[in-house]
């Protein structure tokens, strides 16, 4: 019996020993952990419970969907008439803005046009005024021509002493038109008239009459030359 005893306590202890190396096996693999060690404890103790979902009762009310969840709006998928309508106004936003850049470019190539058209009338009326200028001054100095002709007829016509009166009148006005009265004279009309100055002062402007007249006649070579 003493020896019955004996041996039941050294299979005992080796079963012991044989469990525990067993167990530490496990725990050194990761097979087992406290979680699972809890978990078949309760199922020896009998505490370990199936939880059963219940099948869902077909009278219960779906759940509705919040339509001011943006959450809920996000996560549902757009349908496919949505996806039409952003296309379709996508589209729209995009013809809106090729219209309003055609509108610009017509309205940019109308005022080019019309920037072109003044400036080319403020040149067109640059040229009207130069030829009108020109114009005129034609006619004034055709005039001018006209009226120094019939001057030199009239002083051609007059005595020498008045002759005399009108060249001293005109000197006294403008000088150069008196020298080109008196070149524009026949030479022994203008002898004739020039010697009429007689006084101090007359004899004076005789000197300056026959300077200017030798300056022009040498002008006149070198222009001529």
């Amino acid at each position: 019996m003493a020896r019955l005893l004996n041996m039941l306590g050294v299979i005992s202890f080796s079963t012991l020993l044989a469990v525990g190396g067993f167990v530490g096996f496990l725990f050194a693999t990761g097979r087992l952990d406290t979680a699972r060690v809890d978990a078949i404890a309760a199922v020896l103790r009998g505490e370990d419970e199936i939880v059963v979902e219940a099948p869902a009762d077909p009278n219960d009310p779906a759940p509705v969907e919040d339509a001011n969840d943006p959450n809920a709006e996000e996560a549902r998928a757009p349908s496919a008439e949505e996806v039409r309508e952003r296309r379709d106004q996508q589209l729209m936003k995009a013809l809106e803005i090729e219209r309003a850049a055609a509108d610009l470019e017509a309205r940019r190539r109308l005022l080019d046009h019309a920037l072109h058209e003044v400036i080319q009338q403020q040149e067109q009326l640059t040229e009207q005024r130069d030829a009108f200028a020109q114009q005129r001054e034609k006619i004034m100095n055709a005039a001018e021509d006209a009226g120094f002709q019939e001057e030199v007829a009239t002083v051609e016509a007059l005595a020498a002493n008045q002759a005399k009166e009108h060249v001293l009148r005109v000197w006294e006005k403008r000088q150069a038109d008196a020298v080109r009265l008196l070149l524009a004279l026949d030479v022994s009309k203008r002898k004739r008239i020039l010697e009429q100055l007689k006084t101090p002062e007359e004899l004076d402007t005789l000197t300056e009459l026959l300077e200017q007249i030798r300056l022009q006649g040498l002008r006149a070579d070198a222009t001529d030359g």
